[in-house]
């Protein structure tokens, strides 16, 4: 192992040991201040120092033990450096939590896989590590992942495609999942460690993407990738829990994105309305701008109670509360999308400009409304907890929890009698079940030391009481066909007026208009 790296990975746990996380978090800030991530981003490539600064400090070993050579931070301390890190580049931070939240968990929960401690310590000094779930046709969706892993005797073979797969060709490992099959497998899902080198794996595609510029996406393909069958990670067991739970905690860090970045796109159009004037006035004077930015800054006050509270169950329970999580990404990156457009229209024409960083913000932020389930995902299943009969429970509960029963109860009460199978009065229930849930963070008033808590919790209980006039009406099924019938009107004027294009299964790419 490179004793240079070894040395300055040293350097950062006794950073951490002697100061601390916030010496820890000072070095950090100081040398990704020195970085030119507009530039990164035009070459879509990160900055050459980057990655040696992030080993340097730890940074690919945040939460892991330090048995297995990382820092063994409190999720809390890690979330903090992913914010800060994404703050100057979201697609730095996305690096972090890729590996650190999705990644290496998976291969810290296998102890018996050959020489795990050796592959989990050049992991936590820079070996990189995808998750490769996602596929063309499933999303993330469990049942419907077609890549197949062959179980015979002592190998694997995994057969099949992943696309958008961050860090791919830049990983050491893989974590892959795939659908078991051969005798006993029974099509359960199961995650294997695959090494990037292997034979018959290949990257076919690099993702062009609208932002993230600085970190690579691919497509890989499977085909017939043999590995040991003790690089199954999960073993007999069904390796979706893993994955799930893997996700969970990357929720937490996809809001930690957001909030780093809605905290600088702040930064910046405050210092541009500081100094423009609007007549006699500073354009930071004028009242609805005031207004403006005030709301801004509670947003940013909910998401980071949100995320202490996300972070204090963890540290209660040992893992994160799957509720809690999806809800306080949902918030974070639908109120980042929303500062971050708020902050272009502030900075006029220079906000549409690529020269300036709320550009760069607005396109990375936008990803985070898709990362680790899209919102509308997130909220029909927050939705259908609230309403099952088989997860109210544990709803209930998460209230209970925070010391808001009577929110809990008042959401149960507005649903009822609403149909529980319909989309819209489930994204209805995510919705309540997200903001009452915020609600009840920012009242407990444990998570936020903020002079402006208070206001910050009439931010919430004023979203949610806009929430309740869109209230979903009870829609039979044939008040569902004028919708339909208007959307296939469009569908007939559009292809005879502006043609029809003609895309791509794969990549919606446009092939020609008809």
């Amino acid at each position: 192992m490179n004793s240079q790296v070894d040395s300055l990975f040293g350097d950062a746990q006794e950073r951490t040991a002697d100061g601390g996380a916030p010496t820890l978090y000072s070095s950090l800030i100081d040398d990704l201040s020195q970085l030119n991530f507009a530039d990164a981003d035009d070459r879509r490539a990160f900055p050459p120092a980057l990655h040696s600064i992030l080993a340097r400090h730890g940074l690919f070993g945040l939460t892991t033990p330090a048995e297995h050579g990382g820092l063994a931070l409190p999720l809390q301390e890690a979330i903090d450096l992913i914010s800060a890190t994404a703050s100057f580049d979201v697609s730095a931070a996305s690096t972090l939590v890729i590996h650190n939240f999705l990644a290496l968990p998976c291969i810290e929960a296998a102890p018996h896989i050959p020489e795990q401690r050796h592959v989990m310590w050049g992991a936590t000094r820079g070996d990189l590590c995808a998750f490769a779930l996602t596929e063309p046709g499933a999303g993330s969706a469990p049942r419907h992942i077609e890549a197949s892993a062959f179980m015979h005797e002592d190998r694997v073979r995994i057969s099949g495609r992943k696309i958008w797969i961050g860090l791919a060709d830049w990983a050491r490992w893989i974590v892959c999942f795939a659908r078991a099959s051969g005798p006993d497998a029974k099509g359960r899902i199961v995650g294997v460690l695959v090494d990037r080198q292997a034979p018959g794996l290949k990257v076919t595609h690099e993702h062009r993407t609208l932002g993230l510029r600085g970190i690579i996406q691919n497509t890989l393909e499977f085909q017939d990738v043999e590995v040991p069958s003790a690089y199954v990670l999960s073993r007999d067991q069904d390796g979706w829990g893993a994955a799930a739970s893997s996700m969970n905690r990357g929720r937490i860090g996809v809001a930690a994105m957001g909030l780093g970045a809605l905290e600088r796109a702040i930064q910046v159009a405050a210092s541009y309305a500081s100094h423009r004037r609007l007549g006699k006035l500073r354009m930071i004077e004028n009242s609805y701008i005031e207004q403006l930015f005030e709301q801004m800054v509670l947003r940013r006050e909910v998401v980071k109670a949100m995320l202490g509270a996300s972070c204090r169950l963890v540290s209660a329970q040992g893992a994160p509360n799957v509720h809690l999580a999806s809800a306080t990404k949902v918030l974070s990156s639908e109120w980042c999308g929303l500062v971050a457009d708020q902050c272009v229209q502030l900075l006029g024409g220079r906000g549409y400009d690529e020269g300036t960083p709320v550009a760069k913000i607005y396109r990375d932020a936008r990803i985070l409304r898709i990362f680790e389930g899209p919102t509308e995902t997130l909220l029909s299943h927050l939705g259908r907890c609230l309403l099952s009969r088989a997860t109210r429970d544990e709803i209930a509960d998460l209230f209970l929890s925070l010391g808001a029963a009577p929110v809990h109860a008042a959401a149960i009460e507005e649903l009822s009698g609403l149909n529980e199978t319909d989309g819209a009065v489930l994204i209805y229930a995510g919705w309540l079940t997200t903001l009452g849930l915020a609600q009840a963070v920012m009242s407990a008033g444990c998570f936020s030391a903020s002079d402006c808590a208070g206001a910050a919790a009439d931010l919430v209980s004023s979203e949610l009481a806009t929430l309740r006039t869109r209230a979903p009406a009870r829609l039979s099924f044939e008040g569902r066909i004028p919708a339909s019938r208007t959307l296939n009107c469009f569908l007939q004027d559009a292809a005879s007026s502006i043609r029809s294009p003609v895309l791509t299964d794969d990549y919606l790419k446009l092939v020609q208009y008809v």
